[in-house]
């Protein structure tokens, strides 16, 4: 039976003897660890008169691995390029990136990227990655290769300029087009310098934002070519930190998740949730990972590195205890995961996170983390089956991500600071409401909604989408047309992909669909009173501003109004579906100021459009299953400081149940199974993860 790849990061010192090394490999085995990750993979430090000589410590490992049953991915990049393809003794000024100034990119503290578009440099990585390939593919142990541990590049050299043009060139078919989008003048491609001029149009930023990502997928995908001359059937890894979607921290690295993992066999994240005592909220550690299982092909993300403890000796705010590790071992493989690997076994000997992180102490005694750790492998081999086949269900709603409006936010924003981050956080906002409600989804594309893989959904959230061009209108249009449910909120179309402003308003080309039309902005007198009966929410807040509509024809259904009765919410039925628009920032004002009064109409939108898949009794407790052939896995998460007990009910059930258990536990469960529907009984102590395993006959 396959087993779950479950271990840690080694960061081999050079004041470690091969046995000390031997010895925190048979450790992590004792810890139930089936996988290591090697970091660095040459090591400079060994004796040059060494046969294998830089590669005799790796050899070693891998000859180690072998004999206590485990696997070894080879880090080849990670922060310190001194210790990899560019030692000390070969590098040169020149080989470092270049600032937008001018002036050579070498004065951070934390170093980890040369110009990848120099040609030595290129050479350099060639070398280094073919050399360790051959040094290691003989081994059984091996298991592949990290080519690129967080990605990152930035540099405004000559070459990577030559790049740019190139791309540019490529996008826009020619010069005259270019002119017209950047509002420039230019007779050559040549001509072409990196500008910052954004009066006339913000394109120039937009396509450099753009061409910075794609360029690290060409770097991704030269360098896994130089692998793969050497060693073809290995996976090639690359991983970012956390999720584009759920954060704008790293936007600038670049990252890019959907580009990374069409690059790499293999895509993965670095995962430190915990900077400080309070954390990420959970509900964003759960659109990390949807994210990032919706970036990859085939659903199938590692967590390439998992935060084991504090940073460094002076940030203890940022410790990690056992029931956070359990919290996000289990939130990551509960939503696809299917690899874990701490950072890092041991703690820091040396560097600025000198005695941080580790799952043991300085002594290699295992501490309470390690003994968490221990109890996750446990789990993760007795039901190695599901969890390395189980994959998340299908949900019925989808929420769409626009890396081209998530630049021209950036863009639109430079000279507004202060709401540079309004897309990610729209979209943070309408995650956290669903979330708070157990409605699962999935994040799409434009690419998706075009190709008509949208379809697969049955509600289309849109919040603050931008850009809205023809070809997109036209798949939103046959979406709805087809059943489909669109709900907008906020800016909705109001530029073109080439940045031009949209004449008709809302939508963009959908406006002819909507039966009603842009009038004005006005960012007072938001609140929304709704037409509803009984129970029903009354009104929902606005937040930043409102657009003043006009209703063209009878069309469209206006569900709410602000106090001087222009329409709030209005439904534009469109075939056998609908679009559905909120005319205001109703999700970012939910991220901003959440209010019970938005998930009450979440709730109503439930109800009327079947949003969900399960349902907890008590909505303290968050859910998430995993689905297979012959059962399904349910993850019951309770973020709270008391024990909770409940029920949950599971649809689409129509097997009859062989058994169902307590997987944590190890019980039995008893279950009521009607038609296609189960209710089970659960029970959680406070800040406790419960995994329960419902079989059918496949």
């Amino acid at each position: 039976m396959k087993s779950f790849p479950y271990g840690s990061v080694l960061k081999v010192q050079r004041e470690f003897t091969l046995e000390t090394i031997k010895k925190k490999l048979d450790d992590m085995s004792q810890c139930g660890m089936n996988f290591v990750v090697i970091w660095p993979a040459v090591f400079w430090w060994e004796n040059k008169a060494n046969a294998n000589y830089p590669f005799q410590t790796g050899i070693e490992i891998l000859k180690h691995a072998e004999q206590i049953g485990m696997k070894v991915i080879m880090e080849l990049a990670g922060q310190i390029t001194a210790l990899e393809y560019a030692p000390d003794f070969l590098i040169r000024e020149e080989y470092y990136a270049t600032k937008a100034n001018g002036t050579v990119d070498n004065d951070k503290i934390i170093f980890d990227y040369l110009n990848y578009n120099h040609p030595e440099v290129k050479q350099l990585v060639k070398k280094n990655y073919t050399d360790v390939a051959k040094a290691y593919k003989g081994y059984a142990a091996l298991y592949g290769y990290d080519i690129l541990n967080e990605t990152m590049f930035t540099s405004y050299d000559r070459y990577t300029l030559q790049l740019f043009r190139s791309w540019l060139e490529e996008k826009y078919g020619t010069i005259d087009r270019l002119n017209e989008v950047w509002d420039r003048s230019y007779y050559d491609w040549q001509q072409i310098e990196f500008t910052y001029w954004l009066w006339a149009s913000v394109m120039p930023f937009v396509d450099w934002e753009q061409f910075r990502k794609a360029n690290v997928g060409m770097i991704l995908n030269e360098w896994k070519g130089y692998v793969k001359s050497v060693d073809p059937d290995r996976p090639t890894i690359a991983d970012n930190i956390n999720s584009m979607i759920a954060t704008d921290n790293f936007y600038t690295r670049p990252h890019d998740d959907w580009n990374v993992a069409e690059n790499v066999d293999e895509y993965g994240i670095s995962f430190y949730p915990k900077e400080n005592l309070t954390g990420q909220p959970h509900y964003k550690r759960w659109e990390t990972f949807v994210g990032v299982h919706s970036a990859t092909k085939t659903g199938r993300f590692w967590i390439s590195e998992l935060q084991s403890h504090h940073r460094n000796m002076f940030n203890p705010n940022s410790i990690v205890y056992p029931y956070e590790l359990k919290w996000w071992n289990w939130e990551a493989i509960s939503h696809g995961a299917k690899g874990m690997i701490y950072w890092k076994w041991d703690p820091f000997i040396k560097g600025i996170q000198t005695a941080g992180r580790g799952l043991v102490d300085t002594q290699g005694g295992f501490t309470p983390r390690a003994h968490a750790a221990a109890e996750i492998a446990d789990i993760l081999e007795a039901h190695a089956h599901e969890f390395t086949t189980y994959e998340p269900e299908q949900p019925r709603a989808a929420i769409l991500y626009d890396k081209l409006t998530h630049d021209f936010t950036k863009a639109f924003t430079l000279t507004v600071p202060k709401e540079t981050n309004i897309y990610i956080n729209s979209i943070a906002g309408l995650y956290e409401s669903l979330w708070e409600l157990n409605i699962p989804v999935k994040f799409i594309t434009p690419e998706d909604v075009k190709s008509g893989k949208v379809n697969e959904f049955q509600t289309l959230f849109l919040t603050n989408q931008l850009a809205i061009g023809p070809e997109l209108a036209a798949a939103i249009k046959d979406f709805a047309e087809q059943g489909g449910t669109v709900i907008a909120d906020g800016k909705f179309g109001e530029i073109r992909e080439d940045s031009i402003l949209n004449e008709e308003l809302p939508g963009g080309a959908l406006n002819s669909e909507l039966g009603y039309r842009f009038v004005d902005i006005d960012p007072l007198n938001l609140q929304i009173s709704l037409d509803a009966d009984g129970d029903k929410t009354t009104g929902i807040p606005g937040y930043f501003e409102r657009k003043i509509l006009s209703i063209d024809n009878s069309k469209a259904e206006v569900w709410g109004s602000y106090s001087d009765h222009h329409p709030g919410v209005l439904c534009s039925p469109i075939g056998k579906g609908r679009i559905i628009y909120i005319s205001t920032m109703l999700w970012y004002g939910y991220h901003m100021e959440p209010n019970p009064d938005v998930l009450k109409w979440v709730q109503q939108l439930d109800a009327k459009y079947s949003l969900s898949l399960h349902a907890a009794a008590d909505s303290r407790l968050k859910i998430c299953t995993l689905r297979g052939e012959d059962g399904l896995l349910l993850f019951v998460f309770n973020y709270t400081d008391e024990a909770v007990e409940s029920e949950v009910v599971l649809n689409g059930i129509s097997s009859k149940l062989e058994s169902a258990s307590n997987i944590t536990s190890g019980s039995a469960m008893d279950t009521r199974q009607q038609q296609d529907q189960v209710v089970l009984p659960v029970a959680l102590q406070s800040k406790d993860v419960a995994i329960y395993k419902l079989s059918w006959r496949g």
